[in-house]
């Protein structure tokens, strides 16, 4: 009867191991590039945000030098997401009356068909089988 459960609480404990190992979390490794008019997206920021309800979380990442990397453990779920990307920079014209020590005002550098939750046309298709590589053009 020992052997027996052993071998039963063994078997049990392989079972519950390869189904936690081959899911995980769920979470998905996300990553790619951005151009603007044609050159690597100096820095930013971008930020995914699930089109279906219940879907996931929202998520995202700094941009450096056109690249961008979320790892799994902050990754997303399998879906469809809005993509929002934002560059800002200081303004060249800064109003004279700002107040004293407050930060420099910045200005959004890209449209807003990237930049802007509300107007963004950028979307992206999570998938839990192969590789999440995004790469975003915008002219």
């Amino acid at each position: 009867m020992n052997l027996f459960f052993r071998t039963i609480c063994v078997l049990g404990f392989s079972l519950a191991m390869l189904c936690g190992c081959s899911k995980g979390t769920g979470r998905l490794t996300v990553k790619g590039s951005v151009t603007f008019k044609g050159l690597p997206l100096p820095h930013g920021n971008i930020q995914f945000f699930p089109l279906e309800e219940g879907k996931g979380e929202s998520a995202g990442a700094m941009i450096s030098k056109g690249a961008f990397e979320i790892p799994a453990d902050k990754g997303m779920l399998a879906g469809k997401y809005k993509v929002v990307i934002s560059c800002a920079e200081e303004m060249k014209n800064p109003p004279k009356n700002l107040a004293r020590g407050s930060s420099p005002p910045t200005e959004e550098k890209l449209p807003p068909e990237f930049s802007s939750f509300e107007k963004t046309k950028a979307t992206a298709e999570v998938i839990s089988e192969g590789k999440n590589v995004f790469d975003f053009i915008i002219p």
